[in-house]
């Protein structure tokens, strides 16, 4: 995370001038998961292969998750984007609920808030993979974002919950059971989102069926085809990023990117 802002400090300028350029911005990875679905075993090597995938010479890709993120909040260290690289329509829609919570004056936040807000600046700023939170609802109008989900059969996520705390099945099933349904509930609290709406990500990965080294190259190369479609697409007809003139249903105002209250 330390080489991350360090970089994203420096690139401020290189990203303004990107924008000014009409060029798409690089792509986040924003990650949802069931309990138990087998994310610890395949975070490392997935940033290591999105790396893989980089012109650059040094690692770009940072993963944030919660207590990272909570520790951007404490030293209020994001990057500082422009306001030129905001909203855009997608396909994924707002929530009446999200909006409202959105747009709510700073003096107003909520812990929430301040999360929400880390998460869309980092994500804009590029190559940042979030690990739950609600990334996806919280980002589903920037299009440089890509959203995933991983899922498997029940079973098979109490048996890694076993192995990995060493705990037996009857713990892990009540762990996998309460965390599931703490994830949804804080989904549906602050986004009034469904945690397992099919249509709230551009991919569901069940890791029953592939082996860890398959699952990180179905989502790096997914992430990496789409992100490349996008930016010839936005080659061929001009920016698809560019904030609306007017307020759309399905789009977060720039109100929401105010930098967080001293």
């Amino acid at each position: 995370m330390e080489r991350y802002l360090k970089r994203r400090a420096t690139a401020d300028a290189a990203v303004t001038d990107l924008v000014g350029e009409n060029e798409a911005p690089r792509p986040s990875l924003t990650i949802s998961r069931q309990c138990g679905a087998g994310l610890s075993r395949i975070e490392r090597p997935l940033l290591e292969y999105l790396d893989s995938l980089e012109s650059g010479p040094s690692p770009s890709w940072a993963l944030f998750d919660q207590p990272l993120l909570g520790r951007l909040l404490d030293d209020q260290r994001l990057p500082a984007l422009t306001a030129s690289s905001l909203a855009e329509q997608t396909k994924f829609p707002v929530t009446a609920e999200l909006r409202d919570r959105l747009a709510l004056p700073r003096n107003e936040w909520t812990l929430f808030n301040h999360s929400a807000n880390a998460i869309r600046q980092i994500c804009r700023a590029g190559q940042a993979l979030v690990v739950g939170r609600a990334g996806n609802f919280v980002t589903s109008d920037l299009g440089n974002t890509f959203h995933v989900r991983l899922i498997a059969d029940k079973r098979s996520r109490i048996g890694f919950v076993v192995k990995r705390l060493r705990i037996d099945a009857k713990d892990a099933a009540e762990m996998v059971e309460e965390t599931d349904k703490a994830r949804a509930r804080f989904v549906q609290r602050h986004t009034g989102g469904e945690i397992d709406d099919a249509v709230a990500y551009h991919l569901i990965v069940n890791t029953d069926h592939f082996d860890d080294e398959v699952a990180v190259r179905v989502i790096a190369d997914s992430m990496h085809e789409w992100a490349e479609a996008r930016a010839q697409s936005a080659d061929e007809s001009g920016p698809t990023w560019q904030a609306p003139p007017a307020p759309h249903d399905n789009v977060i105002d720039g109100r929401f990117d105010s930098p967080r209250p001293q």
